[in-house]
């Protein structure tokens, strides 16, 4: 590790976690989280469906493989939380007429209401969020946290 990041890392010499950026990244994702879960306890849904319920808004007719890459989950875990979302009739499944292997999911009626719900509660907590924040600095965090991930991702 070269010394032009070493300010940043947990060491013998900086103990202090929060100098550490990972750390940061992980807070404010549990925070959000628990937010998100508190406000999302009104219509019985928690933060996991709810990822999987906006992902289906914004790729309809994906596969359970898709909304697991999509939503950063192992295929089992994603596969429990959509069977959990039919059973709630939030959404439906079906075989890929060209491939029956593959299962594609859809949202219903009621998955398309719920998702509009929930899409506002979570505006709401969005909102709250980047309080004190201009939309210039919002756009450089994005900007420095995709980068970060592209970094980690090669």
């Amino acid at each position: 590790m070269t010394k032009k990041y070493s300010k940043f890392l947990p060491s013998a010499q900086n103990t202090h976690f929060e100098d550490f950026p990972f750390y940061w990244i992980m807070q404010v994702h549990a925070q959000y989280v628990n937010n998100v879960d508190h406000a999302l306890k009104k219509y019985g849904l928690d933060n996991s469906r709810r990822r999987i319920l906006v992902a289906l808004q914004s790729k309809p007719n994906a596969s359970v493989s898709d909304l697991s890459q999509m939503v950063v989950s192992k295929m089992s875990t994603t596969t429990k939380i959509i069977y959990r979302l039919k059973d709630e009739g939030l959404v439906d499944t079906y075989s890929c007429e060209d491939d029956a292997r593959i299962t594609r999911v859809i949202l219903t009626k009621k998955g398309e209401e719920m998702t509009e719900k929930v899409n506002d509660l979570t505006g709401i907590v969005l909102e709250q969020s980047f309080d004190g924040l201009t939309p210039l600095q919002i756009e450089k965090m994005m900007e420095s946290l995709k980068q970060i991930f592209k970094n980690l991702a090669h």
